[in-house]
């Protein structure tokens, strides 16, 4: 039974929301509370997925006489099928259940790539008994479910649940379509929207870098550094270049790195690798899985979400036990065709409390649905920090300005090292022309 709420109502709101360019999570709450309204029903939810397949309730609204409220759960990945999650991409399938009839219905298909409808007609069918099990479990008699695409990816899914049997109009299901759709739009907005600050923090970053590097007296390399593990919110970091030799001359970085720890210079600034003492190398640059890795020649970035997942890093996994560092960006630094170094960057894991929607199993899920949706606690200590692709793109930029940076370092000490000997072969020259006016000046004897 409909409220005093209308379905022009309905759009005209989420429109406004979304045209003030309210918070996301705002737009949400507000959409899902006025369809809720205009359905008359027990609750109305947003589930967001996240990039392990797990979903999370995000923006809700619900009648407590109801149904409980469910925001803030996280629900497994297994939730919802593979060929489910299938049918919701690629055909927007719309499903509706009917608790009591058992039985499930999907709306009309649609042919993404040409928009057609595939089929008009609602087709029915028995409901898988675990979905029936679990919907019982939770207290929901009736419930409608649409996806929310955006980017061509499913974001997540819309759902309607009522503690009685109701059914739904084919107008009302046309309005629940027409608010994802604009559900999919605010969503666009707001990822648009955050950009811009997203942008304005890599420009800084960049800028600062940029500054200790190029615009003063001397290059800063010390200074980058720490900067650089500020713009990626890393907890250390470390800069290994060439340095001079004997001679005099700065050798390449590939040949210094075969040589001992001592052909090296190294800045570091925060969280560092210990390694033991009877470790074939003191240097963490100097084990080959970094130039085995980049043996093709493109020194792009490495970027390792766990380097507990990475075999070849069990030195590396070692020279960290016991710290809090997880995550490794590896940025190599290339003048043309040269390696100069490597700038890497270390990240803490992170902790996260996170609350499920009643206690699983996932080998037994399909066997024995969840009794409960009373939320459980779940201290996650070991979840790696993913870096995203802007701040792999970040890191490519501050890869260019370090690279210049230390090539002009060095071409720099070569110079002031070449002005030096200039000038000690000059006072030499000097003190021999002095020497040798004296002698002219000493009176001949016979």
């Amino acid at each position: 039974m409909h409220s005093n709420i209308n379905e022009t109502t309905v759009l005209r709101q989420i429109t406004k929301y979304i045209r003030q360019k309210l918070e996301l999570k705002v737009i949400l709450t507000a959409a899902a509370a006025d369809l809720r309204l205009f359905l008359g029903i027990d609750r109305v939810k947003v589930c967001k997925f996240n990039l392990d397949g797990s979903g999370e309730v995000i923006a809700e609204s619900v009648n407590d006489d109801g149904l409980p409220s469910m925001l803030g759960l996280h629900f497994p990945g297994d939730e919802i099928p593979a060929e489910t999650r299938e049918l919701y991409l690629k055909v927007r399938v719309r499903s509706i259940v009917n608790v009591d009839t058992k039985e499930i219905a999907q709306s009309a298909l649609y042919d993404l790539e040409t928009a057609e409808i595939l089929s008009e007609e609602i087709c029915y069918r028995a409901v898988d008994p675990c979905h029936l099990e679990y919907l019982t479990a939770i207290g929901v008699k009736s419930s409608v479910v649409l996806p929310i695409l955006y980017d061509g990816k499913l974001w997540g899914l819309l759902a309607c649940h009522h503690s009685k049997p109701r059914l739904i109009s084919e107008a009302d299901l046309e309005l629940v379509q027409m608010v994802v759709e604009q559900i999919s739009v605010a969503i666009a907005q707001n990822t648009l929207l955050s950009q811009v600050p997203e942008r304005n923090l890599r420009e800084n970053s960049i800028k600062h870098v940029v500054t200790l590097l190029h615009s003063l007296s001397t290059v800063e390399l010390q200074a980058a550094l720490a900067q650089a593990i500020v713009a990626f919110g890393g907890s250390g970091g470390r800069l290994c270049i060439a340095k001079k030799s004997e001679g005099n001359k700065i050798d390449s970085f590939i040949d210094c790195l075969e040589n001992s720890s001592d052909s090296l210079k190294l800045y570091t600034h925060g969280k560092q690798p210990v390694m033991p003492k009877l470790a074939k190398y003191q240097l963490m640059e100097q084990y080959s899985v970094w130039q085995e890795y980049y043996k093709s020649g493109d020194y792009d970035i490495w970027a390792i979400s766990d380097i507990y997942q990475v075999h070849e890093l069990r030195f590396l996994q070692v020279a960290f036990q016991g710290s809090q560092v997880c995550s490794l960006l590896m940025i190599p630094l290339q003048y043309r065709q040269h390696l100069l170094g490597y700038l890497s960057i270390f990240r803490n894991k992170l902790e996260r409390e996170t609350f499920w929607a009643g206690e699983f199993e996932s080998d037994q899920r399909q066997l024995y649905p969840r009794q409960s949706l009373n939320a459980w606690r779940d201290t996650t200590k070991t979840l790696s920090c993913e870096w995203s692709a802007k701040e792999i793109d970040l890191a490519r930029e501050i890869s260019k300005q370090f690279a210049f940076a230390v090539q002009e370092y060095q071409l720099q000490q070569e110079f002031d090292k070449q002005t030096d000997n200039l000038q000690n072969t000059m006072q030499k020259q000097q003190a021999l022309v002095k020497a040798l006016t004296k002698m002219r000046q000493i009176p001949w004897t016979r």
